[in-house]
């Protein structure tokens, strides 16, 4: 796997969705964590449905997932005995490989009778945090949809034993010429995809976005399992008899490259014990909010939670912390797994991710089931988002094939955002990975926008009029855009949305229309002029919107968000509000001035240096010209050699 986050042209969001990015993530910078949706996938489905772990081309397939906005994904490692490592290949890799002779004409087919026959049994699944208790989860079955071509010409090679599985055999790709391809019944790897490398890229994402303005959490959910043996890819895989050693461990290996940036179980257990000395201790801007959360004080004064989170703001602005690791699906074969040695570190199964069983949803991607959002409550405890996550929802039909109709999955990822929860890819979109198409699975992230509607904000300052800058700065609900929002004129009068104090769920409209400057006297007292942080807050606006049943008129209503101070940088706080990132951004915009700038300058250098040289020439030419000339007598001018 490539060790560099290098995302292919076009995959990295352009204006307008680099905004609404920016402004959705500050939006809920104060947000605890486990409130605040976002896309997953699963890195198998988006990137090694036709059964090829290769480093390079997964490498790439995970820059472009980044690219396009994934933060969360469900990893499946499997634990290759043999060979003490933690690999992306389902099957064990042999210690010793054969030497092979390079090709740059070489195209693997197989031929076995394991081809036809992938599915493994039923076996069972078990909670990290409980490593006694055996539930069944059935094993995936894999498939090959069709020989893998490098060139035109054919390789067949395949030696069966008494037991008719085939043995591996080795190519060596032209690109990559240190790293073999073994292939081993319908498995191709190389013996260098492994978890090691994928650290060392999500470590070269950060390090290239730890800005104010690019920095993202990360969630990273660890399926283990235990790799097949070599000489039967087809079958079950037997419980390891060596199991990982303390250098081995997950936990430690993710912190070694990562420590700087990981925010662990432990990290968690103790801001939580003393609020005093974390959450409160920090910038009101990045502190947690309270109403997502319950409080605790001592007879001392120490403040404390059972069941709160940060907010990204705390982790991020104040910590630098950028990566949270969970445990996912263990199968019953790594039972005997050292949980206990990674459990200051990785976080236990269903605590970074709640999935949401009780979903159901109709064949065009609307949500018959399982919606947090309700009616009108007060009560946080009633809505039990933390979380929340979906799972594949029986009966839906998911766009798989290169035919499909990708418009109802889309539909189904933003609905399901509407409703609190984060949906999750496990599938492979139109039978094309995410190196070999981005644009799906760029479609599926951007589906989960909450915030802006499409081609939304609008940037005025680019227009022709010379005060429309100036004045569509601030941002409308919009009823008929289902709660999505405009840039609209600041001046113009609309109704306000207004928030109960500490009541995240609790939203009313005020009773006239009036300019955003003075909405905030506009909302009645313990009501408050502010904006949605999270998409079910904002679900539950658009749902206050339409019981009012005010004349909207297509202008919506005012939402605290604002760009007053620098154009293009969203802030709440009403029309006073400074920009939280106008250093940055006042860096960025000098260094592409100064981009502009050098060249230019340069370039007038040239042309001065090119007048010069040519003005010399002539001058001097002059000077030689009259040297030669030479009056007679006569008074005539006549050309002759000097004398």
């Amino acid at each position: 796997m490539s060790e560099s986050f290098s995302p292919g042209p076009g995959v990295e969001p352009q204006s307008p969705y680099s905004t609404v990015f920016l402004s959705q993530r500050d939006l809920g910078l104060r947000t605890p964590i486990n409130f605040v949706t976002g896309p997953g996938v699963s890195l198998t489905a988006a990137c090694f449905p036709h059964l090829r772990y290769e480093d390079d081309s997964a490498g790439d397939c995970l820059s472009n997932l980044l690219g396009v906005g994934f933060h969360r994904f469900e990893i499946d490692l499997y634990w290759d005995q043999g060979r003490k490592v933690w690999s992306f290949c389902p099957v064990s890799v042999p210690t010793s490989i054969p030497n092979a002779i390079p090709s740059s004409t070489t195209t693997l087919s197989f031929i076995s009778d394991t081809r036809s026959s992938l599915t493994s049994d039923t076996t069972a699944s078990i909670s990290s945090s409980s490593p006694q208790n055996l539930n069944p989860r059935q094993v995936s079955s894999r498939s090959i949809t069709g020989p893998l071509t490098s060139s035109s010409s054919e390789l067949t090679h395949t030696t069966a034993t008494s037991l008719g599985n085939v043995l591996p055999t080795i190519a060596v790709l032209p690109d990559t010429p240190d790293e073999p391809l073994i292939s081993i019944g319908p498995y191709v790897c190389t013996t260098t995809i492994n978890l090691s490398t994928l650290t060392s890229q999500l470590l070269d994402y950060i390090q290239k976005t730890q800005m104010t303005l690019d920095a993202h959490l990360l969630y990273v959910i660890l399926n283990i399992h235990a790799a097949t043996p070599g000489e039967s890819p087809a079958s079950p895989a037997p419980a390891p008899t060596s199991l990982p050693g303390p250098s081995s461990l997950l936990g430690g290996m993710v912190s070694g490259n990562l420590s700087q940036y990981l925010y662990r179980q432990s990290d968690l257990q103790s801001d939580r014990a003393n609020l005093n000395g974390s959450w409160y201790s920090v910038s009101e801007t990045y502190r947690p909010v309270e109403e997502y959360y319950s409080i605790d004080v001592n007879e001392n004064g120490i403040y404390s939670t059972e069941d709160g989170w940060p907010s990204e703001g705390y982790l991020e602005f104040s910590n630098s912390k950028r990566l949270l690791v969970g445990w996912g699906t263990i199968d019953p074969q790594m039972a005997g797994y050292n949980f206990t040695g990674d459990s200051g570190v990785i976080f236990p199964s269903g605590f970074l991710q709640n999935v949401q069983a009780d979903v159901t949803a109709s064949s065009a991607g609307r949500l018959t089931s399982g919606c947090f959002l309700g009616n009108l409550t007060d009560d946080l405890t009633q809505i039990h988002s933390s979380w929340a996550f979906d799972a594949i929802l029986p009966g839906f039909d998911y766009p798989t094939s290169a035919s499909s109709d990708i418009n109802p999955l889309l539909n189904l990822a933003s609905n399901s955002t509407n409703c609190g929860i984060s949906p999750i890819l496990n599938v492979t979109l139109l039978n094309s990975t995410a190196l070999d198409d981005y644009k799906p699975y760029q479609n599926f992230s951007y589906a989960t926008i909450w915030s802006w509607a499409p081609g939304e904000p609008k940037n005025y300052t680019e227009s022709s009029s010379s005060n429309s800058g100036s004045v569509f700065r601030c941002a409308t609900s919009n009823i008929d855009l289902d709660g999505r929002w405009m840039v609209a004129d600041c001046s113009q009068k609309y109704y306000a949305a207004c928030r109960a104090h500490n009541q995240p769920y609790n939203w009313t409209i005020t009773n006239y229309p009036i300019s955003y400057s003075f909405a905030n006297q506009a909302c009645k007292d313990p009501y408050h002029f502010t904006a949605p942080r999270t998409a079910l807050e904002n679900s539950y606006l658009t749902q206050e919107m339409r019981r009012t049943r005010r004349d909207f008129d297509g202008g919506g209503a005012w939402v605290d968000f604002n760009s007053l101070d620098v154009a293009g940088c969203w802030v709440t706080g009403g029309p006073n509000a400074t920009c939280l990132w106008k250093d940055t951004l006042s860096q960025e915009n000098g260094l592409e001035k100064q981009v502009i700038l050098v060249p230019t300058v340069a370039a007038i250098i040239v042309l001065v240096v090119t007048a010069l040289t040519i003005f010399v020439k002539a001058a001097g030419n002059r000077r030689v010209r009259k040297r030669r000339r030479r009056r007679a007598e006569n008074g005539f001018v006549y050309e002759g050699v000097p004398s």
